[in-house]
């Protein structure tokens, strides 16, 4: 009886003890992967991580060394990768001819919860490249890692709404080393999907295209990743990003060395196909767009540390191979916001020295099936720094709802200037007419709303803080609000031709109501102003201003509950146009 008793003990013991190795073995399987580069070892890495990838319902552990897989790596929803420490060069996965991929390219695949850390993913630095001076353009170009994809129809079509279907969800990128070795396209390439969250990583030597690019998502979180040398923009919102309920925010980023390769290989195309080539000036940051909407770009540096006060090496490739003199086809942007509405742009820093800088901040309308124009953007709080620098801030085509939210507003901003502005104007804000051929239609578009307030700037070149660049000699802007601003620590307010109304910064103060009315010098018309509230009843007289460069006001209307609007009536011959200013008071 006492054997048979402890016969049975020591069979539970065994039991128990197989059991707390299989929790153990739950915590995280350790992969038998192998060093070295010959077939065999490449095939047995392969198979083995795949197999964990499609079968294990645990960690899957990487461990210390450098581990070669042949052909492409296909991730699989419940799926976790991480490094053996808490370094994520310690344990590197090489990848050769494919990329680690959501992919099968048999159609939409589903993949949730998905966490990747403390790895070091690149490709073979030996694997075939693209090359300026051959224009090979069937050179490999998979992105090195890929959560979702465009299918080739869709992404051909430009953007449609229907399109924004997201087929990832919950994806966890974080300290990572992403490195590309300047093969391929995209480092990290992010499409159809929602709350992903990519933080801590170090994005290094995109291919063609940008270190980070993101299409068609919701609830994307770019943090505290240093995105270095790319081939294109450092981050990349393509188009169809973000979402009231799902914003995008770009945060506390380090992008350093873009448009590294992309300007070149896209002027051979031009030259290829025999048209001509455009200017390539997409930023370190970029929306390309349409539709990107609610995107938060807070606390970035985006700065040039090998190519500091250098030219683009494309443009010199460009001189070489076509003979064309001082190319500029390829130029530094900083930060860039085409085809984006709802965005908040707030305490980053841009440090461009280069006699390739083009501009500290571009925005631009975008249409591409759908029309998306820059409205709802706060400028705040940024550091701009260059050397010599061609256009410090553009707008193309800016839009309002109008209300003074709605339009875009640069304010409390510093900028250092230590060298030239090579235009003519030498102009801080420079805003320009925008064409866009719609139903087959040439279709023009100005900006019509831009608040420029409480900005510091140190230039002994700067002449102007803001001004329009028409295309038929008509006003570009249609309202700006204007004050505050500082030229080398004195007031500044001087602004160039093509502005409609400009209003200085109106105040309030014992019943007061006290501004001013500046006046563009390509503006000839008579000018009568009057203030009324939202139903039309008039609460002061009609005031005729002189034609001088700045007509103070001070208004002291009757009492109405209602907003109150500024009417201005502009008279030229005998043409009168009045216009409905919302008042804002500072």
């Amino acid at each position: 009886m006492k054997k048979r008793i402890l016969l049975l003990l020591s069979f539970a013991m065994v039991l128990m003890g197989g059991l707390l190795i299989q929790g153990a073995n739950a915590k995280a399987a350790t992969l038998n992967l192998k060093p070295g580069t010959t077939t065999e070892v490449k095939a047995h890495n392969t198979q083995v991580l795949q197999n964990a990838i499609n079968t294990s319902k645990t960690p899957i552990t990487i461990p210390k060394g450098n581990f070669e897989v042949v052909g492409s790596i296909i991730l699989k929803s419940n799926v976790t990768l991480v490094g053996a420490t808490t370094n994520p060069a310690d344990s590197k996965i090489t990848l050769n001819n494919g990329p680690m991929t959501t992919e099968t390219g048999k159609g939409a695949t589903t993949v949730n919860n998905l966490q990747l850390r403390n790895f070091t993913l690149q490709y073979n630095a030996n694997m075939p490249k693209y090359d300026f001076q051959k224009h090979n353009v069937h050179v490999y170009q998979s992105n090195l890692l890929e959560i979702g994809a465009v299918p080739k129809a869709e992404a051909t079509a430009n953007y449609h709404a229907i399109y924004k279907k997201p087929t990832k969800n919950n994806i966890q990128v974080q300290n990572m080393i992403l490195n590309a070795n300047q093969v391929g396209s995209a480092a990290l390439s992010i499409a159809k999907a929602k709350n992903v969250n990519i933080a801590n990583n170090q994005i290094l030597n995109s291919g063609l295209q940008s270190g980070i690019t993101a299409s068609y998502t919701d609830g994307l979180r770019i943090d505290g990743n240093t995105v270095k040398n790319s081939g294109r923009s450092g981050i990349s919102l393509y188009q169809g990003n973000g979402s009231a309920k799902a914003p995008v925010y770009i945060r506390n980023n380090k992008v350093i060395d873009w448009m590294e390769r992309f300007g070149g290989y896209h002027y051979n195309a031009a030259k290829a196909a025999k048209i001509a080539p455009d200017m390539m000036l997409d930023g370190g940051i970029d929306s390309y767009g349409p539709a990107n909407n609610y995107v938060y770009i807070t606390g970035n540096n985006v700065s040039l540390q090998k190519e500091n006060n250098k030219r683009i090496a494309d443009n010199q490739k460009i001189e070489q191979k076509w003979g064309v003199k001082n190319a500029r086809y390829v130029g530094y942007t900083g930060i860039r916001g085409s085809g984006i509405a709802h965005a908040v742009y707030q305490n980053n820093t841009v440090i461009i020295n280069s006699p390739d800088a083009i501009s500290f901040m571009t925005f631009n309308l975008r249409l591409r099936n759908t029309y998306t124009a820059p409205k709802y953007i706060l400028v705040e709080k940024n550091k701009f720094t260059a050397q010599n620098i061609s256009f410090p801030i553009r707008i193309f085509g800016g839009a309002s709802d109008g209300s003074l939210a709605s339009g875009i507003t640069i304010r409390q901003n510093t900028f250092t200037i230590n060298g030239d502005i090579p235009t003519y104007y030498k102009t801080l804000i420079d805003v320009r007419e925008k064409t866009e051929t719609i139903s087959g239609k040439l279709t023009y578009f100005g900006t019509s709303l831009v608040t420029v307030t409480g900005n510091k700037i140190t230039s002994k070149n700067v002449k102007q803080i803001i001004a329009g660049t028409p295309i038929r000699k008509l006003p570009v802007v249609d309202t700006l609000y204007i004050g505050q601003n500082r030229l080398n620590a004195k007031p500044f307010q001087k602004i160039g031709g093509y502005l409609d109304t400009v209003i200085q910064l109106p105040t309030y103060k014992k019943g007061i109501i006290s501004g001013g009315i500046m006046r563009s010098f390509t503006d000839t018309a008579a000018k009568t102003i009057q203030l009324r509230d939202t139903a039309g009843k008039a609460l002061t007289k009609p005031i005729t201003l002189k034609k001088e460069p700045l007509v103070n006001f001070a208004l002291k209307p009757i009492y109405s509950p209602k907003p109150k609007v500024l009417w201005i009536t502009n008279k030229v011959g005998t043409k009168s146009v009045t216009k409905k200013v919302p008042l804002y008071l500072f």
